[in-house]
This record gives C-alpha cells, sequence and structure tokens, in this order.
C-alpha cells in the first residue's frame, strides 16, 4: 500500500458495505438466501455428540387406516390403542389427534381413561383473530396436560422456530411439545423457572430459553409474536425410533423400547395432510418434510437436551457483531481483490474466501451459533470486485501513462519488460524521476541540410521518414529507447528505465552494436538512394557511458520521458566533434563516425575495434575528453588473445 493510495480502499469499503447493510441486511432482500444457507448447514452440519433421544413415535400409516377400514379412529379403537401404549410403560404419552368431538361408540370410556391417566397429553389448535380453533377433549379442557399443536412456518413454508407460549387475551397456551418437555423433566425434579438475569425468560435446569425478537441470525423484522426459540433439529430428520400402529396390534415393540420415555401417537398418513417442510427439505425434499408429530418430537427433545444436557437453543450475535463482522469481511475482500488483481489469483483467492466463509459459519453451527453468512459473503464478493476494477482503473492509468511514453520508442519485449516492472517507475501514476547509470547514443546524418534545401517537401519527408523508419527499427531490436528526433538527429538511451551496476556494461555493449548496425544500415540506405540517382549520405555517433537523470519534462499536457545532465551533452557534443574527419558518404567503408568516450571504451574493448584519437575539448566540457573510435568488432580470436 505504499505504492498505492489507501483512500479508494477506503472510500469502496465504506461504499459497499453501506450498499449491503441497506439493500441485504436492513431491508431483507436476501433473508430467503440467508434461510437457504441456514437449511444448508442445518442439514449438513451433524455433531455427532447427541445422546439417545428420549422421544419415540407411534404413527399411523396408511396401510393401518386401509386396514381399520376407517378414519378417524372411533373412540372405542383410540381406547384401545392408548391402553395398549400404556401398558408399555411410558413416561409420557402424547396424543397428537385431534379429539374435540366424540366418535362412538366407546366415548364414555376414552373420556374416563383421559381423565384418568396423567400420563396422557392431549392436543387443541389455539383460536387465533380469525380462527376458533379445535379444543381439547372436554374432560381436559382449562388442565395442565393441554398443549397447542401450532407449528410456526416462515414465508417459504419451512418450519425453523418453536413456540413455546401464545397469548390471546388473559388467556396463555403451552405448546404441546412444552407440555411433553415438562412432564417428563417433572419425573427428574426440573422445573420452569425464571431466569436470574431476565425474569421474563424462562429457564429449564442450566439453560435460559432467550425468547426471538425477529432480527436474529438470517431474519430480518420477521415475526416474533408468542414466545419462539430456534428449532434445532436432531442430526438426522427422523432420529426417533418410529413404530407403526400394525407393530403395535401385533406385539412387535420389543419389551422395554418406550419404558420411561416420551411416546407420541400421532399420524404419518398421506390422506391426513399433516406434512411440514424443515430445513433438512433443502437436500432431500422427500425425508425434509415431515409428518407434525415428527417436528413435535424435535421440539420436545430440544427441550429436554436444553433441561439434561445444558445444550442451548441456537445463539445469535447481537446487531453490532455482525456489523463488525460484515465489516471484516468487506475489508478483507477489498483488500483481496487489490492485490490479487484481475487475474485467475483473483479467482482462487475469491473462492478461497467463499470456502472459508462457509467453513467458519458451519464451525460456527456445530458450536451452536448461527452466524450471517450471506450479507459477509456478497460483501466479500462485491468487495472483492470493486477493488479489481479499481486495480485495473489504476493498471489501465499507468499503462497509458507508459505506454505514452514508451509504445512507440521502444521494442514490444522492452515495452513488456516495462510494464512488468512498472512499480519502479510509476508512483501513484507519476514517473518516478531517478539517476541512472546510462549508456547515450546520438546519430546525426552529415550533409542533411543540403539535401533538405534541394529536395520538394513531400519527396524530402519520404526519403527522412524512411531512412529514421529504418534507423528506428535497428535502435529498437538492440533494447534502446528511442528518446528523440531532431531533423536528421536521433537520441537513444540504453539502460533506461531500469539500469543496475552489473548491467552497465551490458547497456554499453548494446549502444556500441547499434552504432555498427546503424553503420550497416545507413550503406543499404545508401545503395538503394543510389540506385533512385540521390545523393548518398553519411551519419556521425557519439556515445558516452555516466550518470544521468531519467524523468519526464514538458508540461501535464504534453509529457516526454527522456535523459538529461552534463554526460548527455558529452555523448552529443561526440557526435558533432569538428576536430575528427567526416565520414565519406561515398566510401561503404567509412561512411559511419563512431566516436566514444574513453568511458564507454573501457566497457565496450573487449568487444570491439577501438582506436585511441586523444584528448579533445569539447563545447560546454571543461576538460579535454579523451575520444575513442569504434572501428568494428572483435573477431573471436581477438577476444580470446585480450583475456
Amino acid at each position: 500500500m505504499r505504492q498505492r493510495s489507501p483512500l479508494p480502499l477506503i472510500v469502496g469499503s465504506l461504499l459497499v458495505l453501506g450498499v449491503v447493510l441497506t439493500l441485504v441486511r436492513s431491508q431483507g432482500h436476501m433473508q430467503w438466501l440467508e434461510l437457504t444457507a441456514y437449511d444448508l448447514l442445518a442439514a449438513s452440519v451433524q455433531t455427532g455428540d447427541s445422546p439417545p433421544p428420549a422421544v419415540s413415535l407411534l404413527l399411523v400409516s396408511e396401510s393401518d387406516i386401509q386396514e381399520l377400514g376407517n378414519w378417524p379412529f372411533t373412540d372405542a379403537q383410540l381406547h384401545r390403542i392408548l391402553t395398549d401404549v400404556l401398558a408399555l410403560d411410558p413416561e409420557v404419552v402424547g396424543l397428537d389427534i385431534y379429539r374435540d368431538l366424540a366418535v362412538p361408540p366407546g366415548h364414555d370410556e376414552l373420556q374416563v381413561l383421559l381423565q384418568a391417566d396423567p400420563r396422557i397429553i392431549v392436543i387443541e389448535k389455539f383460536p387465533g383473530a380469525d380462527s376458533p380453533g379445535v379444543p381439547p377433549p372436554r374432560v381436559l379442557r382449562n388442565s395442565n396436560r393441554v398443549g397447542f399443536s401450532d407449528l410456526l412456518a416462515d414465508p417459504d413454508g419451512v418450519v425453523r422456530r418453536s413456540l413455546l407460549f401464545l397469548s390471546q387475551g388473559e388467556r396463555t397456551g403451552y405448546a404441546f411439545s412444552l407440555q411433553l418437555a415438562l412432564a417428563y423433566l417433572q419425573a427428574a425434579g426440573i422445573h420452569p423457572a425464571a431466569d436470574v438475569a431476565n425474569p421474563s425468560h424462562m429457564r429449564l435446569g442450566a439453560v435460559s430459553l432467550v425468547p426471538l425478537e425477529g432480527n436474529e441470525g438470517g431474519y430480518v423484522n420477521a415475526d416474533a409474536g408468542g414466545y419462539q426459540i430456534m428449532l434445532s433439529y436432531r442430526d438426522v430428520p427422523s432420529p426417533f425410533q418410529i413404530h407403526t400402529l400394525r407393530d403395535l396390534r401385533l406385539g412387535r415393540i420389543a419389551p422395554g423400547a418406550l419404558d420411561g420415555g416420551i411416546v407420541i401417537l400421532g399420524v404419518a398418513a398421506d390422506s391426513v395432510k399433516d406434512y411440514f417442510a424443515t430445513p433438512f427439505a433443502t437436500l432431500d425434499t422427500r425425508s425434509g418434510t415431515m409428518p407434525g408429530s415428527v417436528v413435535h418430537a424435535h421440539a420436545a427433545q430440544q427441550l429436554l437436551d436444553a433441561a439434561l444436557a445444558g445444550r442451548p437453543p441456537l445463539l445469535t450475535w447481537g446487531d453490532s457483531a455482525e456489523l463488525a463482522w460484515l465489516w471484516l469481511w468487506v475489508a478483507l475482500g477489498f483488500l483481496a481483490g487489490w492485490f490479487a488483481g484481475p487475474s485467475l489469483r483473483f479467482v482462487l483467492v475469491v473462492l478461497a474466501g467463499v470456502l472459508f466463509a462457509v467453513a467458519v459459519a458451519a464451525a460456527a453451527y456445530l458450536w451452536g451459533w448461527w452466524i450471517p453468512v450471506v450479507p459477509n459473503l456478497l460483501g466479500w464478493l462485491f468487495a472483492a470486485a470493486l477493488s479489481s476494477a479499481l486495480l485495473a482503473a489504476h493498471r489501465r492509468r499507468d499503462q497509458q501513462v507508459l505506454m505514452s511514453l514508451f509504445a512507440r520508442h521502444v521494442s514490444p519485449e522492452v515495452a513488456g519488460a516495462i510494464w512488468q516492472r512498472r512499480d519502479e517507475v510509476l508512483d501513484d501514476g507519476r514517473v518516478l524521476p531517478r539517476t541512472l547509470t546510462v549508456t547515450t547514443l546520438f546519430a546525426d546524418l552529415q550533409g542533411f541540410t543540403r539535401v533538405s534545401e534541394q529536395m520538394d517537401p513531400e519527396p524530402f519527408l519520404q526519403w527522412l521518414n524512411s531512412y529514421l523508419a529504418e534507423l528506428t527499427e535497428v535502435i529498437m531490436h538492440y533494447g534502446g529507447v528511442l528518446d528523440d528526433f531532431a531533423g536528421d538527429g536521433i537520441k537513444a538511451s540504453f539502460g533506461v528505465p531500469f539500469s543496475s551496476p552489473d548491467e552497465t556494461q551490458q547497456h554499453a555493449l548494446q549502444a556500441a552494436g547499434c552504432a555498427l548496425a546503424l553503420a550497416e544500415a545507413l550503406t543499404a540506405l545508401n545503395r538503394q538512394w543510389r540506385s533512385q540517382g540521390r545523393a548518398c549520405m553519411g551519419m556521425r555517433v557519439g556515445i558516452h557511458t555516466g550518470l544521468v537523470v531519467v524523468g519526464t519534462v514538458g508540461s501535464p499536457s504534453r509529457m516526454k520521458y527522456t535523459t538529461v545532465g552534463r554526460n548527455v551533452n558529452l555523448a552529443a557534443r561526440l557526435e558533432s566533434l569538428k576536430d575528427c574527419p567526416d565520414p565519406d558518404p561515398d566510401d561503404e567503408s567509412d561512411n559511419c563516425r563512431i566516436l566514444v568516450s574513453e568511458a564507454t571504451a573501457a566497457l565496450v574493448d573487449k568487444a570491439f575495434i577501438t582506436w585511441d584519437l586523444g584528448r579533445f575539448e569539447l563545447k560546454g566540457i571543461t576538460e579535454k575528453t579523451r575520444v575513442f573510435a569504434i572501428l568494428g568488432r572483435k573477431s573471436e580470436g581477438q577476444e580470446h588473445a585480450d583475456d
């Protein structure tokens, strides 16, 4: 971040956070997705340490109804079934079948049994503003052995919450599952009590059952009427022992199978529409859609686990913790996208973040916590995408700056290298001025002015452009950066924009090789011009190696990347030195004069033939300069002889 302004990070993070909070969390637009994520957790994350359930089920199947030949049961049939179940010595028997009206024969005998055996708990449908409800059997009305069977389904039809109490006027009803659990716990000496910290909360054993308020976990402004808690299902859709009426009638229920437990007598038949979707239906609709009796069994077992095993209902964070969690993921997503960049690495980093977020949510669920996963995932994805887009824009700006300075003046290979090492050149979109050891090459045509005066403008420019184009290709081929054109003059730099001390000699060798290649190119051009009836030209080249200042000059609207300093001037003076013989345009062996400084000659002496011309006074240079001429390349034998 030292090389990139942190301001986009801060602004972008705040922007993404605001969008996620406003559109996703506060408005609840993605509540359905968060609830789906919860269902996947509930259906796939298994604790594996749950004690055997104390609840069993005796379900009337469709085949049982067909064998009986009637539905609903007559009172005599129900009396016989209950008598057989009670004979198996359960602690509590829950009758999950409405029995508000007599179904003769046997009505009186059934009423006596219901009233006489305190182990039996019956159901009612609690009356509401638009429904009279379904009352319990007459003999148990206004007793503590009645529980409402109402199940609370979310708008998508899935039962995720458990109702413990409902109120209408002065009347308060107890849930069927709660009545079953309280009757069972009474034998263990556990009774409901007010929580010490908050007397409005009910406590069972050591666990306080904190009611939902409507914004827990993935819920946003959910109806929190009554006394609700999250319904924690066991690890599998139906972990309970399930027997059929046929099993009871044929004596196939093993002795002791129901001894001391809770038995729920209910219906699981297609002709009796009493099925509910649960979180398990997300992965498996068939097994995740349960009879109401099985849902009551899960709810009752949850209360037993809380009271006997100290396992509280699913816990959730407060608003401040959820906000901090969301902010963390937004910040991490922004950082991930900023540093990964728009590449395959970005995709891998984003996927890794998604997997990590899901793993954290699963681990939290395993430990009894429901933490939001969708808002922080959206924050992660949006922030990563936004920061990646900002980085791409940042790079495009850098690329535009670099390419405007270099693209037309260097080879594609050098341009690629500059882009790869752009952080060494740019600082927040500005080219860094630097001092580097650079080999500077100046080349100029002899007799250019005379030719320009003799030719018409259009053919003259064609002639000049063909010359400059040929020389430009040579300079780029040798890794030079074409700095400037001045009429027929060319300035090239070797060692920009990157240079290190161990590369200085290589840059000097490149410049010397380039000078000889320029001479060869000029020879070919002279032959072409001679065949066209045009005058031949000579070339003067000056090369010097030394420290220069590298950077951009000009106005903000027209910038130029160049080198300046005494050593640049020295190279220019070598090219224009009048005290040495000029090249002969008509002599192909002497049509290019290449003069180098002592510093450059020392660097290229082992690879090139140099000739010491002596010391000369150069304009603007206070001391005399020792000048060398490059005559050609040394043969392999000459190089070894020098060694």
